[in-house]
C-alpha cells in the first residue's frame, strides 16, 4: 500500500520537519506548475529512469533549468545506460503516477530499489516537491528532509548533473 499526502504530511509532522504546502489544480509538467505553483522554494523537476537492463532504478531531482544528459549521467552514477521508466515502474516501485513524480515516492519503496539523486545544487536549499500528487506542492529544506530519506533505507547521493 502506497503512502498517501494526507499520511506523508503526517509523517513529516511525526519527524517535526517543517513544511509549507500549497494546493492548486493538477499539473503535469514543470510549465503547468510554474503558472500555479508559488515561488517559495527552488523549482525541481523529477525524473524516474531505469538502466538498460531494469535492474537499477534511479530517482533524479534537478533544478528546473538543468538539462540532464542521460547519455552521460550513467557514468557519474556507476550504472549501465540510462533511460526513461515506464508508467508501470512508476506505480510499482514507486507508488506514483505520471504527474507526480516526487523524491518521497521513496518512502514507497519498500524494497530499497531506487536511488535518490539531487542535483548538487540542491545540497542546502529549500525546495519543493510534490506530496505524491499533482494537486499540492510542498516546500521543504533539504537538510531536514535528508535524514528522514536515510532512515526509511533510501540510498541518496549529490551528483553535478550538468
Amino acid at each position: 500500500m502506497s503512502l498517501t499526502e494526507n499520511a506523508l504530511y503526517a509523517l513529516l509532522d511525526k519527524w517535526g520537519i517543517p513544511y509549507e504546502a500549497a494546493q492548486h489544480e493538477a499539473v503535469m509538467t514543470v510549465a503547468e506548475a510554474a503558472k500555479v505553483v508559488p515561488d517559495q522554494g527552488v523549482a525541481t523537476k523529477n525524473l524516474f529512469l531505469r538502466d538498460d537492463k531494469k535492474r537499477q532504478f534511479f530517482l533524479v531531482c534537478a533544478l528546473v533549468e538543468t538539462k540532464v544528459d542521460l547519455r552521460h549521467l550513467h557514468e557519474r552514477l556507476g550504472s549501465r545506460r540510462l533511460s526513461f521508466a515506464s508508467e508501470t515502474l512508476l506505480r510499482d516501485k514507486l507508488g506514483l503516477k505520471p504527474g507526480s513524480v516526487t523524491p518521497f515516492g521513496v518512502l514507497n519503496d519498500s524494497a530499497h530499489e531506487v536511488t535518490l539523486v539531487f542535483d548538487e545544487n540542491l545540497r542546502h536549499a529549500r525546495f519543493d516537491a510534490h506530496p505524491l500528487v499533482n494537486t499540492a506542492t510542498l516546500f521543504v529544506e533539504m537538510d531536514d528532509v535528508l535524514p528522514l530519506f536515510e532512515e526509511y533505507g533510501t540510498r541518496v547521493l549529490f551528483c553535478d548533473l550538468t
